[in-house]
């Protein structure tokens, strides 16, 4: 089996590989990373893939439009849709291209593993040549199929947990609107250091960012935690 992510922010783009590789069904899949969805279509196995991961906001070619575009090719991979969007026309764009699942940023692993259970429910009825009642309830009413109960995840390289530990206790004390720099100064570590754990944090949820300008008219990103964001960043801990 083969998979592919579709997504330009690269952090995230390494959040949902680790994500997959964490769902045991999916142990033996092929995964793809693509940075966007002209070069998706660019791809000459773009056909062999059984699962596509999208994102809806892309360079050049939207999520919508590189479906519209699956379409025109007769292509009809199982795709789940992951965007920050949430207005009923985008969900009832990508509903009408028959999206298998639509996740909202930012989403936990808890989320990311009921859709990966709907897609193994999927082809747990596309390997049968007769299917039961039982079989169409799993996959309609979304009766549970195991899945991982791991809860440990592995970071992304040239990040450690110690200091993933010592960012996250110094953003307790931190209040909102705080910089890379306060977060710094609060752990001791270099703004090089620390700027690759709070990008990872923004990436995966745990932190939210927006940019605000100084007196001097230099323009300044701020961050704050996410409320209710513990359980994001507990697996990278234990």
């Amino acid at each position: 089996m083969k998979i592919l992510i579709i997504e330009d922010d690269p952090m995230v783009r390494l959040i949902n590989h680790r994500f997959l590789e964490r769902i045991p069904q999916l142990q033996a899949a092929t995964i793809v990373e693509c940075p966007s969805a002209v070069a998706a279509l660019a791809r000459p196995d773009l056909a062999e893939y059984t699962l596509i991961l999208l994102d809806m906001y892309l360079p050049q070619l939207s999520g919508t439009e590189f479906l519209a575009e699956l379409l025109g090719r007769q292509l009809h991979p199982q795709v789940i849709m992951m965007t920050a969007a949430n207005d009923q026309q985008t969900l009832k764009e990508a509903v009408n291209y028959g999206v298998l699942d639509f996740l909202i940023k930012p989403f936990t692993f808890d989320r990311f593993q009921q859709a990966m259970a709907k897609f193994t429910r999927l082809l747990a009825v596309d390997d049968k040549h007769t299917v039961s009642q039982t079989d169409l309830d799993s996959l309609f009413l979304g009766a549970t199929v195991p899945v991982s109960t791991t809860t440990t995840a592995e970071l992304p390289k040239g990040l450690t947990k110690l200091s993933l530990q010592r960012i996250v206790t110094a953003l307790a004390t931190l209040k909102p609107g705080f910089s890379n720099q306060d977060v710094a100064d609060q752990t001791g570590l270099s703004r090089v250091s620390t700027k690759k754990y709070v990008d990872f944090l923004v990436a995966m949820g745990y932190l939210t960012s927006a940019i605000v300008y100084q007196s001097s008219g230099r323009p300044l990103t701020t961050f704050q935690v996410v409320p209710t964001s513990e359980r994001l960043i507990q697996p990278y801990l234990t």
